[in-house]
């Protein structure tokens, strides 16, 4: 594996390469995908790759062609186009409603090709409207999920992300009959995305707290809602949950069937304090190089800035060489990154690279075109990311 590679070796490595770049150490990836399918395969339910959290076109068709990978999860309608023209997947899911009508052009466009099936995010009537209509119009059909909000809250504060305004089991029957009722559209089943336990580490009592008292909660009501359907004649077919912070804890709630699953395929850096994934191993990481020495204990590379939206602890990390540290005043910048060293513990001079993690995986890819694709010692190719591609998908 890469990361048990020594600085020197890493060095000689990235030696006359372009830099900035990203690597992806792909046994390590593949070892990430089919630890989580082992686990997948003994609870009897299947993964749904969320692209956003990998957005190379080759990663993601490598891993969907997985015999527990139900399908992909885009994020947008144009990326859910892209994947049925070019790589007709079969099971494409939009994660995430639309209310435009140039959007929901591209769902049918999409739906329209051969051996593709869409299904398609709601959580409001509003959203049902916009996608009949263009149904009809196209002469296609749309699977649709609805999106039930299973974030808990603690003394008042919403301990989760916001998204659906659905939050108990009469409201997504209402909406469920709602879909029964319209023409060209499939009642399919639902999601509850329960980011607060994706992404909260273990390293204090209190947040192993927090997660077990909302593992309690998300299962109730996740439950409680596939109940409430069945005895309405509404069973889902698909109950999705996750992601992949999660997603051993999420496998044994009876009523989940999928698991939306992507960034834990690199490890970013913001799963290392979860203590049921000290298994997976690190498979993305980026180059930087020394281009300064302004202080004899700083040196600074060049750019570095690839930091994810939502948490201070997305930003990067640095691997090796050891004992290098962002200078606090700068952290990691758009065009210089200063570091603060031991002149007695390291030696480093200009040109020297510098490996990293992002703190998150997927969106820092929109700074980079290709991935380099590491095995055993060397790269053996490039896949194009989707900026490569001069795909922008948000």
């Amino acid at each position: 594996m890469m990361i048990s590679l020594s600085y020197e070796e890493l060095k000689d490595l990235v030696r006359n390469r372009k830099l900035p770049l990203v690597i992806c150490d792909i046994e390590a990836f593949n070892q990430n995908l089919e630890r989580v399918g082992n686990y997948l395969k003994k609870s009897k339910k299947s993964l749904r790759l969320c692209t956003k959290s990998v957005r190379v076109p080759e990663l993601i068709k490598m891993a969907e062609q997985k015999d527990f990978v139900n399908g992909i999860f885009t994020y947008n309608s144009a990326e859910a186009l892209f994947f049925a023209e070019n790589y007709k997947i079969k099971d494409i899911l939009l994660g995430y409603p639309t209310t435009s009508p140039v959007d929901i052009e591209e769902l049918c466009k999409a739906a329209s090709i051969e051996g593709v099936e869409i299904s398609v995010m709601v959580d409001s009537k509003f959203h049902i409207d916009l996608l009949e209509k263009a149904a009809i119009k196209h002469n296609v059909e749309f699977n649709i999920l609805i999106e039930v909000d299973i974030a808990d809250r603690f003394f008042g504060v919403n301990v989760g992300v916001l998204r659906s305004p659905l939050r108990n089991s009469e409201d997504v029957i209402n909406l469920a009959r709602e879909i029964e009722k319209r023409k060209n559209l499939q009642y399919r089943g639902i999601m509850g995305y329960e980011a607060q336990n994706a992404s909260i580490g273990d390293t204090s009592a209190f947040m192993r707290w927090i997660k077990k008292r909302s593992r309690k909660h998300v299962n109730q009501l996740r439950q409680d809602v596939v109940k409430s359907l069945m005895s309405e004649g509404l069973e889902p077919e698909v109950v999705n949950g996750g992601g992949s912070g999660c997603f051993q804890e999420t496998a044994q709630e009876p009523s989940i069937t999928e698991i939306g699953i992507g960034s834990l395929l690199f490890k970013s850096h913001i799963f290392d304090s979860i203590n049921s994934l000290q298994d997976f191993t690190p498979s993305l990481f980026f180059v930087l190089q020394v281009v300064r020495k302004p202080r004899h204990n700083i040196i600074t590379s060049f750019s570095g800035g690839y930091v994810s939206s939502g948490s201070v602890r997305a930003f990067p990390i640095v691997v090796k060489p050891n004992n290098l540290k962002t200078y606090k005043n700068e952290e990691f910048g758009e065009v210089q990154t200063p570091f603060k060293f031991n002149p007695k513990k390291i030696s480093l001079n200009l040109g020297d690279p510098i490996f990293c993690r992002f703190g998150k995986a997927g969106e820092p890819l929109e700074h980079f075109n290709e991935v380099n694709i590491y095995s055993d010692g060397e790269f053996i190719d490039k896949y194009f990311t989707y900026r490569g591609l001069g795909k922008r998908f948000s």
